[in-house]
């Protein structure tokens, strides 16, 4: 699953390749990913792509005529929707190929989703509200103004096992099944246990570790990711998905629990209270 580092990388990917490239066609070959019209993807031949950004597990394209914003591509690429940026439009066309943008420049911008999940959903400038979840995100879980102070008030306000907390967008925006075990091994806390047994000095502990470890994934996806957007890097990780290996820190085993959503932990390192 895309996650804020991933997500974050592919942003400014886009925003230094595609800014101010024109767009030529757009074709929807599997059109159920895509909230929109075949007349609203047709207006946006001749608009002109503005800077990609990210928010939460969003990562948004914006569409001007001339000086204006004319419309925003808000995706939502779920567990498996990857964006890919071609040189030409000559490459076969793969299964579960949800949008087709081609440029000026004969360049071609592709979402695929093999799982189907993910959502395109294309809205005025202003519209994002009338995105599903949207309006209900808290903070970039690395927004500056995320604040310890201000990461002390809002856990106090949102219930339930650490791991679930984490990947809670209302919390705190941007974090999935990966990044959520790396940051509570980093934490050294066990991922089922409750928010209200937590002491202030480990609540502390959990923003320092949230901190570190998105900010040192960002940085390293910044030299592994680019050209190709469509990879996903998960080799450098710690622990997750790594059951059964020698916890980095302590050398214990480290445990995996549940299926396709895997939890990683280290039992010896992240007592359970």
């Amino acid at each position: 699953m895309p996650e804020l580092p991933d997500l974050t990388v592919v942003a400014e990917e886009l925003r230094g390749r595609l800014t101010g490239a024109t767009v030529a066609s757009v074709s929807t070959p599997a059109p159920i990913l895509v909230r929109a019209t075949p007349a609203e993807l047709a207006e946006l031949v001749g608009t002109t792509i503005g800077p990609a950004r990210r928010r939460g597990k969003f990562l948004l394209l914006p569409f001007d005529r001339g000086e204006r914003p004319f419309r925003l591509l808000a995706a939502n690429p779920m567990l498996a929707g990857r964006f890919w940026l071609l040189a030409g439009g000559g490459e076969r066309v793969r299964a579960r190929t949800g949008l087709r943008i081609g440029l000026a420049d004969g360049r071609e911008l592709r979402y695929v989703d093999r799982e189907m999940l993910g959502k395109l959903y294309l809205v005025p400038p202003d519209g994002l509200d009338a995105v599903p979840g949207w309006s209900e995100m808290g903070p970039d879980a690395d927004d500056p103004d995320l604040t310890l102070e201000r990461f002390r008030e809002r856990i106090r306000r949102h219930p339930g096992e650490l791991k679930s907390l984490l990947r809670n967008p209302r919390f705190v925006a941007g974090i999935g099944n990966a990044y959520s075990d790396e940051i509570l091994w980093r934490a050294q806390l066990a991922p089922l246990r409750r928010r209200s047994s937590l002491k202030p000095d480990e609540i502390d502990r959990l923003y320092e570790a949230m901190r570190s470890v998105l900010a040192e994934a960002t940085e390293r996806l910044r030299s592994l990711v680019p050209p190709d957007i469509h990879e996903q890097h998960r080799e450098f990780l710690q622990v997750h998905l790594r059951g059964g290996q020698p916890c980095p820190r302590c050398g214990r085993e480290l445990r995996q629990i549940g299926g396709s959503e895997a939890t990683t932990f280290c039992r010896a390192c992240q007592p359970p209270f």
